[in-house]
C-alpha cells in the first residue's frame, strides 16, 4: 500500500474510527490515541489491509479491539490503585454516566461477545451486517446478543459496576 493509499484511507475513514473509539472509551483524548493506534496498525498491517474486501470494516474490527483492550487495562490499573488507595466519589453528567455504565459493562463480559454488543449497541449494525463483519452466522450473533443482553441486565440489577 502506497503512501498515497495510507494518507486517503485516514482521510476517508479517521472520523469513523474516531467516533467508534469515543462511543467505547467515552473520552476524547482516549479515542484520539487510539485512533491513531489504529492507523498506525494499518500502516505496520499493510499487507494484511491490502488483503480485505472492506476496509472500513478491518478498521472497525482493530478499533473495537484497540478499544476493549483499553478498557481491560484501565480496570487491572483500577483494580490495583484501589487495593491501595481510596478514591472520593464524584457525580457525573448523565452522557458520561451512559459511557461509564457501558465500560464498566463491557469490561464484566466475555470478550466473544463485547465485540458484537459494540458493533450492534454503539454502531447500529443490524445483525447480518455484524455476521458479515465477525465471520460468524447471524444465529449465533442473535445467541450472543441475548447473552450480552441477559449479562448486562443482570449486573446492572446486581450494581456490580462500581467494582
Amino acid at each position: 500500500m502506497e503512501r498515497e493509499e495510507l494518507e486517503a484511507l485516514f482521510r476517508r475513514y479517521s472520523g469513523n474510527v474516531f467516533r467508534r473509539a469515543r462511543a467505547i472509551l467515552g473520552d476524547h483524548e482516549a479515542a484520539e490515541d487510539a485512533t491513531q493506534e489504529v492507523f498506525l496498525r494499518a500502516i505496520r498491517a499493510q499487507e494484511e489491509l491490502r488483503a480485505v474486501t472492506s476496509p472500513i470494516a478491518w478498521l472497525y474490527r482493530v478499533t473495537t479491539n484497540r478499544c476493549l483492550t483499553r478498557l481491560r487495562d484501565s480496570a487491572r490499573r483500577r483494580s490495583i490503585l484501589d487495593r491501595s488507595a481510596v478514591r472520593p466519589s464524584v457525580a457525573a453528567e448523565p452522557a458520561i454516566d451512559d459511557a461509564l455504565t457501558l465500560q464498566a459493562i463491557l469490561r464484566k463480559i466475555p470478550e466473544e461477545l463485547q465485540e458484537i454488543a459494540v458493533c450492534y449497541f454503539v454502531d447500529r449494525l443490524s445483525q447480518e451486517e455484524i455476521a458479515d463483519l465477525v465471520g460468524l452466522p447471524r444465529r449465533t450473533v442473535s445467541y450472543r446478543l441475548e447473552q450480552f443482553r441477559a449479562m448486562a441486565l443482570d449486573e446492572t440489577t446486581r450494581g456490580d459496576l462500581a467494582s
